[in-house]
């Protein structure tokens, strides 16, 4: 059965985030619908990119997916923090067994702020540290426990976007993935 990944994007999002992550798991025959939490499917990212989304917020909210993910930006992590249908969201996707994933500044904004996972072990945007009871300063971390991934930066997209990967598919399908990207040393190629 094919996997499904859904994508938020709001205003001010972190473009290099956003596309790296739906670029990858697309490669990775992950079905990713990207969803508008505002009403307009047209988001202005964090420099100015505009990307159309398939759908907005109350089309998915109803729906499972195997993984939402948030990127990151300040304004973009604002939002989704000020959001309560994807606060609810992120708990459905929880409850039901589903991975939640957010990199740079979301999850100390949004996972941390409203307290979502208040005994996994995260990572985020290093200045962010002290937002976080559990801090592991690497570049990409999955606590399996509470099934939820996080991620520094807009560096470490290629890492959050293969970790969801191995989280969803496996080691090797991970490894197919890096295989294509030339990776640079200090990612985990999965090999």
């Amino acid at each position: 059965m094919t996997k499904q990944a859904l994508v938020f994007l709001s205003n001010g999002c972190e473009e290099t985030e956003a596309v790296t992550t739906i670029d990858l798991l697309t490669r990775a025959d992950i079905k990713v619908t990207t969803a508008s939490i505002s009403n307009s499917r047209e988001i202005e990212c964090s420099r100015g990119v505009t990307i159309l989304t398939k759908k907005i917020l109350s089309d998915v909210q109803y729906i499972d997916f195997d993984v939402v993910v948030l990127p990151g930006g300040v304004k973009g992590a604002e939002n989704f923090r000020d959001c309560p249908l994807l606060i609810e969201k992120l708990k459905q996707t929880h409850q039901s067994g589903g991975i939640v994933a957010a990199i740079c500044a979301s999850p100390a904004m949004v996972l941390q702020h409203h307290n979502l996972f208040p005994h996994a072990y995260m990572t985020g945007y290093p200045t962010t540290k002290e937002a976080f009871k559990n801090w592991k300063s690497d570049r990409v971390y999955f606590d399996g426990l509470y099934k939820v991934i996080t991620s520094q930066g807009p560096a470490t997209s290629i890492d959050f976007a293969l970790k969801i990967i191995d989280a969803l598919l496996g080691r090797i399908k991970a490894a197919e993935i890096a295989r294509q990207l030339v990776l640079p040393l200090g990612i985990e190629s999965y090999q």
